[in-house]
């Protein structure tokens, strides 16, 4: 079993000298297997990500993914990142763009891939094009391709948002199911509270000026999807979450 660490202590960061986007950032989780980080736009929420994957990096080791900094971990292949935007190479195929990460690589074994691709209900579209896709079927693909190095982290900045809510409940089970199956720890940025609680162990809320309000732990088993219940149960939270960021 995958037991990851995350700590971030004391983080600071910012574009420019005089405007801080991230303020005296820490927090510690140990296997937990799924983190939302929530705020206003403006609060900094994609930097962090881009933080924790390594894309740009603190002048001090303030951030350490089970005792090594994010870039070292995305070279050895233990994080992989979703965009908001699948970011799929127009001119490959279905299949090619999910073996692609494989390829650059160096792995010639694609059987895992073609497991991944019927796990999201494409493998009638493997010799499909970006163009001829929807766009929840791209976000499949992304996701399949996110998946396919078998990371232990999974960073992903708001991949639903620009989805209507058929799919995101869709890509929501299915995003669940591929976590809890191989196991891999999700951080996930969003700035919608009702999918944060439904996909998440453990809350983070960033206020606009970049510092962590608040972490709030949801107690409540996974998956929370389809499950009125869970969801209902779940409006006190909604409210805390909404008051948080609306006066801060």
């Amino acid at each position: 079993m995958l037991i990851m660490t995350i700590k971030v202590d004391n983080l600071n960061y910012s574009y420019t000298n005089n405007k801080p986007v991230l303020t005296d950032i820490s927090f510690e989780y140990k296997d937990t297997k799924t983190i939302a980080i929530v705020g206003a736009s403006g609060s900094g929420k994609s930097t962090l990500l881009r933080l924790l994957s390594g894309n740009i990096t603190s002048i001090k080791r303030s951030i350490l993914i089970d005792t090594i900094t994010p870039k070292e971990n995305t070279l050895n292949g233990n994080i992989g990142f979703m965009f908001q935007e699948p970011t799929l190479m127009p001119n490959l195929t279905v299949e090619e763009n999910v073996i692609l990460p494989l390829k650059l690589k160096g792995i010639k074994d694609f059987d895992f891939a073609n497991v991944l691709i019927n796990k999201v209900g494409l493998t009638a579209y493997k010799a499909y094009l970006p163009s001829e896709l929807s766009g929840g079927m791209k976000t499949r693909v992304a996701l399949a391709r996110t998946f396919v190095i078998k990371p232990k982290l999974i960073l992903l900045d708001e991949p639903f948002g620009a989805l209507d809510v058929k799919w995101k409940t869709t890509l929501y089970r299915e995003l669940e199911t591929l976590r809890a199956e191989f196991n891999a720890t999700l951080l996930i940025v969003t700035h919608d509270i009702q999918e944060a609680l439904l996909l998440s162990n453990d809350i983070l809320v960033l206020n606009s000026n970049g510092k962590l309000l608040e972490k709030i732990n949801i107690n409540k088993k996974l998956p929370r999807v389809f499950n009125d219940n869970a969801i209902f149960s779940l409006q006190d939270s909604y409210s805390k979450i909404k008051k948080l960021i609306m006066e801060n």
